[in-house]
C-alpha cells in the first residue's frame, strides 16, 4: 500500500496506542487538478490520432470516450498483433500502451512499432500498473517515450498527448 501511494505522490501512516488497542491507517493522496485547469487543457485545439492498446475493455472504452470528447480520433486494439495492424492501417500519432497484454507484452509491441516506423514521430506512452524504476527503464529500452502508472491523472496524459513531442519520462 505504501509503495502504491508513494508512486502517486502520497503517503501512508500507521498508528496504534499499543497491543490490543487496534490500529489506524491514514492514506494521503494528492487531489487532482482543479476542474477549470482540466477544462482549459481539454479545450486546447490539437486533435491527434490515438491508438489505445489495452486488453481490458472497460479501461479501453472509458479512456477512448474521454479522449474522443477532447476531439481526438481514437482506435482501440486489444492485443499486440491488433496493435501492429492498427499501426500500419490507422497510422496513429500517439500510442497509449498497456504492458500486461496477452501473448505479446507491451514491450515487444513497442519494439516492433519502432522497427516498423523508425523514421516517424510516433509517441509511445506506457500506461501500466507496474511503477518501479526498473519498469520505467524497461519501457525506455523498448523505445517508449514515457511510462505512466495507472491510474493516470488525465491532466498529465492530456498534456503529453497535446505536447506533440516525445516526453522521455522515467515513470
Amino acid at each position: 500500500m505504501r509503495n502504491l501511494a508513494e508512486l502517486h505522490g502520497g503517503s501512508v501512516e500507521a498508528t496504534s496506542e499499543g497491543p490490543g488497542k487496534g490500529s489506524q491507517f491514514t492514506v494521503r493522496l494528492p487531489t487532482p487538478a482543479a476542474p477549470t485547469a482540466l477544462l482549459e487543457i481539454a479545450t486546447a485545439p490539437n486533435p491527434r490520432r490515438l491508438l489505445i492498446v489495452e486488453d481490458h475493455a472497460d479501461v479501453a472504452e472509458s479512456l477512448a470516450l474521454i479522449l474522443r470528447r477532447d476531439d481526438h480520433e481514437v482506435r482501440i486494439a486489444r492485443d499486440g498483433p491488433a496493435a501492429l495492424q492498427a499501426l500500419s492501417e490507422f497510422r496513429p500519432d500517439v500510442v497509449l500502451l498497456d504492458v500486461d497484454l496477452p501473448g505479446m507484452d507491451g514491450y515487444q509491441v513497442a519494439r516492433r512499432m519502432r522497427e516498423e516506423r523508425p523514421e516517424s514521430n510516433l509517441i509511445i506512452i506506457v500506461l501500466s500498473g507496474y511503477g518501479e524504476q526498473a519498469d520505467g527503464r524497461q519501457s525506455r529500452q523498448a523505445g517508449c517515450d514515457a511510462h505512466l502508472v495507472k491510474p493516470v491523472h488525465l491532466s498529465v496524459l492530456r498534456s503529453m498527448i497535446g505536447a506533440g513531442a516525445p516526453v522521455r519520462s522515467s515513470r
